[in-house]
């Protein structure tokens, strides 16, 4: 342990050892050459297309397969722990993935804050980054703020609110604090059908062949930002501020959305399964195994 703390593949704290960012990349390279890993052709090649730090793709269907949803989130927990500090800021999506992950999410001493990375309007409760911020709080043993505010509002009300607001002020700057963003991705026109937006805004999104959705921002194929709510929370532009990001998604029908949104985020750690890795391998064309 002394040896490999020294080479700096290993952190120690009182609760344990955990792997570095070197570590990580060292073990994976060690697997890829030792471990008969069905998905290394498909890993490599994602990574390298999105000039992103890691890949992982879990066996099974995330949307149908408990077992599959449950290793996807012991994956993202050991993420989340191997990049967490005392004080550690922790921001989170809403969304169908975000949720079930947190209903799966064991019982693990972090103490971390969590917080929402955005307002939400128009979807289920369960599915609101609020109600899913505390619900990981709870699990990870931290404290959690909430952002009542509804995503979509005009910019001027947001600076009126604001300034007026000192709460709405204070949480906001916390958020911008964020040292581990994990946010899951959506379908464009599914989101916007959820959040309820503006007829016109919806064919803003139709005539910008808008694909995928993220943290209040539609993408198109190419990776472009085709509509964007307004909101103080983050957005993908924000990514390149924060120190650590994991992007979840699960399913094949959103392998279409997860390379619109990683074409404009350009960072971090893609957590899918292999339904969403089979339907990028073919909008990919990467060779099959």
């Amino acid at each position: 342990c002394e040896v490999l703390s020294k080479l700096g593949l290993i952190t120690k704290k009182a609760t344990g050892m955990n792997l570095t960012e070197k570590g990580e990349e060292l073990l994976l390279e060690i697997k890829e050459s030792v471990i008969n890993d069905a998905f290394v052709k498909e890993r490599s090649f994602i990574k390298n297309h999105f000039s992103i730090k890691q890949v992982h793709i879990v066996a099974g269907d995330f949307v149908n397969n408990e077992a599959t949803r449950e290793e996807m989130t012991n994956l993202l927990l050991d993420k989340v722990n191997a990049k967490i500090t005392k004080e550690c800021v922790i921001g989170v999506s809403g969304g169908s993935t975000m949720a079930a992950m947190a209903d799966e999410m064991p019982s693990s001493v972090l103490h971390p804050i969590v917080v929402p990375a955005r307002g939400g309007v128009g979807e289920v409760v369960e599915y609101q980054a609020n109600v899913i911020a505390s619900v990981l709080a709870e699990r990870w043993h931290g404290s959690y703020k909430m952002l009542h505010l509804p995503d979509g509002l005009s910019k001027d009300s947001l600076d009126m609110l604001v300034t007026l607001e000192p709460q709405i002020k204070e949480i906001s700057e916390v958020i911008h604090r964020t040292d581990i963003l994990v946010f899951g991705i959506g379908q464009a026109l599914h989101m916007a059908d959820v959040r309820h937006i503006p007829d016109g805004v919806r064919q803003q999104l139709v005539d910008g062949n808008a694909v995928g959705e993220a943290l209040g921002q539609y993408c198109s194929m190419d990776g472009s930002i085709v509509y964007a709510t307004n909101n103080i929370g983050l957005s993908l532009r924000d990514i390149v501020n924060i120190p650590h990001v994991v992007a979840v998604a699960g399913g094949f029908d959103k392998a279409g959305a997860i390379i619109s949104v990683m074409r404009s985020c350009k960072k971090g750690i893609l957590i899918i399964d292999d339904q969403a890795a089979e339907g990028m391998r073919q909008l990919l064309n990467i060779p099959a195994l």
